[in-house]
């Protein structure tokens, strides 16, 4: 997928909402792509629209362990138009994503962060714009605490495995994983039922019942 493609992917899917897109895979029978309800916008900017760039670590309780060259790497890693996803492990000690991390992955082109985990510097971030999805605020530095194994493999994150590639759509809501071989399909029927459901919401501000509106648009 070339750079004007996915820009434009990404702006379109910026906007739909989150239930639009989960109804529409839920109807084509992929049930379990929506991430757990406490993932949700620890910033004030709160949506995120991009592809998977993902990453898993687990924990270290080792206060001379440093993953800090692995980390540096990973960063340089990072694709535009990215969401960067980590499966942190259960870890709840440390923060996994931070101000600096933030500001390195938008100069390369990362469009937000989706952590299966804990975030700190939360008032830095705001003040870049920078959206970043997660569990809870943690003051403490995961080293020591926590360390990066692997980045751009397949990772899961509750009952949702995601892939490198993957498109990430998150937000007030929650986040929707949708499947890479499917981005286009979902976005386009998404879009539709976008339509239908607009559509609904203008008869019943007419004062339309919800059984003729309904039976109109088939949508809910």
């Amino acid at each position: 997928m070339n750079h004007k493609t996915l820009k434009e992917i990404c702006q379109r899917f910026g906007k739909l909402y989150t239930g639009t897109v989960a109804d529409t895979l839920d109807k084509k029978g992929y049930r379990n792509q929506v991430l757990p309800h406490d993932i949700t916008p620890i910033t004030i900017v709160n949506r995120v629209a991009g592809l998977a760039f993902t990453g898993q670590g687990s924990l270290c309780d080792d206060p001379k362990s440093d993953d800090t060259q692995m980390r540096l790497d990973m960063l340089e890693t990072i694709t535009p138009h990215s969401i960067s996803v980590w499966a942190c492990g259960g870890h709840a000690g440390s923060a996994h994503w931070g101000e600096i991390m933030s500001k390195a992955a938008r100069q390369q082109g990362c469009q937000g962060a989706v952590i299966d985990g804990g975030v700190r510097d939360v008032d830095f971030i705001n003040r870049m714009k920078f959206p970043v999805f997660a569990r809870f605020k943690c003051s403490a530095s995961s080293i020591g605490r926590w360390e990066i194994r692997e980045y751009q493999v397949p990772i899961k994150i509750g009952d949702t495995p995601i892939f490198p590639g993957d498109f990430i759509f998150g937000d007030t809501d929650g986040v929707v994983v949708i499947p890479k071989d499917l981005i286009r399909e979902i976005l386009s029927e998404a879009e539709a039922l976008f339509l239908r459901e607009r559509g609904m919401r203008r008869e019943l501000r007419k004062g339309a019942s919800i059984k003729k509106a309904y039976k109109k648009y088939g949508a809910f």
